[in-house]
């Protein structure tokens, strides 16, 4: 079984501590120590820090080969950790890539429609990081390469992750990566190692990220909805004059949760009375894209 990423962590900070000095561009380091930096809270982008005896630090981001770039169920917090402060930005700018695949969508389903069951109501669309494109309602990220090396060095977040604790002591900025290693194993000398080192920057620049958003839907039938999931897209139900209409929000990526969305939909359908005994009679007051039609 391939090792866990910690365990390849715990690998190769060993590893370097069992060691007495390492040359990095023809400039011999002696090794004072390695550490896993720690922030107050969540999680920096170094993962192994590297403290010289000439006072240079190496401060390490790890990557497996060929690991997945996979992130489910994320959040607005979630999402601001990895894009920094052009989360907002970047998601809105990547979702409308695929409006189109958004508005030709039934917002309501009077039938059972591809997955989706009979007598269902979209509350919105979760969002998902990915390695590859997953169904129609799925882009690459619309990233800078600015954007792309703040990701993976972690030159946004907060001030927190950025000074980590590295060996029981704040160091500035020891949070944000300089160099990325891939590895899957930490077994041959730490030469070997050190010669696959990467500048983040050169290595962020090369990088393809992927998103996907997955329905969340009220279930009439059930009186249910998977969670309380925070939506990059939600739909705003609105009731006026017994006429019920749903409009797509897109510039609250992330900010608008399930729940609420539900709850407003229970309303309505209470103000008129509906139920999944009698959820075809919708169709009197429903102005929109339905199936079918």
């Amino acid at each position: 079984m391939a090792p866990r990423f910690s365990e390849i962590e715990n690998e190769f900070i060993d590893l370097v501590n069992l060691s007495e000095f390492f040359i990095y561009k023809g400039k011999r380091f002696d090794i004072n120590g390695a550490y896993k930096p720690r922030p107050s809270q969540g999680e920096c982008k170094t993962d192994v820090f590297i403290q010289t005896k000439q006072g240079c630090d190496f401060k390490i981001s790890i990557k497996k080969t060929n690991a997945d770039f996979v992130e489910n169920k994320m959040s607005y917090e979630r999402a601001k950790q990895i894009f920094g402060n052009d989360v907002n930005s970047i998601l809105e700018k990547s979702i409308k890539s695929i409006e189109s695949s958004f508005e030709s969508h039934p917002l309501i389903c009077f039938e059972k429609h591809k997955r989706t069951e009979e007598k269902t109501i979209i509350l919105g669309w979760k969002f998902e990081l990915l390695n590859r494109i997953s169904g129609e309602k799925s882009g690459e990220l619309l990233l800078s390469d600015a954007q792309k090396i703040n990701i993976y060095a972690g030159t946004e977040l907060d001030l927190n992750k950025k000074n980590a604790f590295v060996n029981g002591e704040v160091v500035a900025n020891s949070g944000v990566a300089e160099y990325v290693l891939v590895i899957d194993t930490a077994d041959e000398p730490l030469q070997v190692y050190i010669d696959r080192l990467e500048l983040v920057e050169d290595f962020a620049v090369k990088q393809r990220m992927y998103f996907a958003c997955k329905a969340l839907n009220y279930r009439s039938l059930k009186d249910k909805w998977d969670g309380d999931r925070p939506l990059a897209v939600h739909v705003k139900w609105e009731l006026e004059n017994d006429i019920l209409t749903g409009s797509l929000v897109y510039d609250t990526p992330l900010q608008v949760k399930g729940n609420f969305v539900a709850h407003s939909v229970r309303d309505i359908l209470n103000k008129l009375n509906i139920n999944s005994n009698n959820f075809n009679d919708l169709r009197n007051f429903y102005r929109g894209n339905s199936f079918p039609n």
